[in-house]
């Protein structure tokens, strides 16, 4: 039985570990996260692993079997993790493979730059622009960045994030002097409808955001802050910068893409 080893901190993650380890595969699944792992799905097949790991304790994890392929289902925007996953792979001489969220599908229907839509290359350039905003953020970036935010936004009360319910997510709003009235601990993606309800419930005027395409929800937070009438701000995808350091056949855009490929190889 092939042996194939996914770092799977997204929700395509959990559906290739979810696929491969129904067709054959002994697949080992890292999260970072007690909640991370508790969302992948059970399968007698599927061994999972909690923890933030970085490329020595990666390429430790990596040198304990023989491993077919290492598979980075991380989420675009953990660039650093990308990093470390890549120098274990060297390290181990185990073929790396990255399975990109694919936005390209979706680029005619990314809204353009505007007065009320702006996009920003970091936290840090869009935090600075908030700063200089009035009114209410809701904020959507997750808890990893939040305190970057908060070193920059001066009024704390200005801010109303949305996290996911795990007690390190929390425990990081806390530590940033983030109100539980300012917080809503949810598993996204979110529709237009929820969208809508959680940015009234802010009193938000302001959209902090992440490029995350289709599979983040993107459109709709988009959609429902036009709605709205709020000022958005939107961090850069960064995908496909990082994609000019990895060949275009270790590169795939979907979960079939790369399942054709290991079946094939079977």
């Amino acid at each position: 039985m092939k042996r194939i080893f996914i770092f799977a901190g997204t929700t395509e993650g959990r559906e290739l570990s979810d696929r491969l380890s129904k067709s054959g595969f002994e697949v080992s699944a890292s999260v970072a996260t007690e909640y991370g792992a508790q969302l992948l799905p059970k399968s007698e097949n599927l061994k999972v692993l909690q923890g933030r790991l970085d490329s020595a304790q990666m390429i430790s994890l990596l040198s304990q079997a023989d491993y077919a392929y290492v598979i980075d289902a991380t989420h675009p925007f953990a660039t650093e993790v990308s990093k470390e996953i890549k120098k274990a792979c060297n390290c181990t001489k185990i073929p790396y493979l990255r399975l990109a969220r694919n936005t390209e599908s979706e680029e005619e229907d990314v809204p353009a730059q505007s007065q009320n839509l702006l996009y920003f290359d970091d936290i840090a350039q869009a935090s600075e622009w908030l700063e200089s905003q009035g009114g209410k953020i809701f904020v959507t970036t997750g808890s990893k960045e939040l305190s970057q935010i908060c070193r920059k936004i001066t009024d704390k009360s200005r801010l109303f994030v949305r996290v996911l319910p795990s007690q390190e997510s929390l425990e990081i709003c806390r530590n940033c002097g983030i109100a539980e009235s300012q917080i809503i601990a949810m598993q996204g993606p979110f529709s237009l409808e929820s969208n809508l309800s959680h940015f009234r419930e802010g009193g938000a005027e302001i959209l902090l955001t992440k490029e995350s395409g289709s599979k983040g929800g993107y459109f709709e937070k988009i959609s429902a802050a036009q709605e709205l009438g709020m000022k958005i701000a939107v961090i850069k995808n960064p995908e496909k910068a990082r994609q000019n350091d990895v060949q275009t056949d270790q590169i795939f855009h979907s979960v079939e893409e790369i399942c054709d490929k290991l079946e094939f190889e079977k």
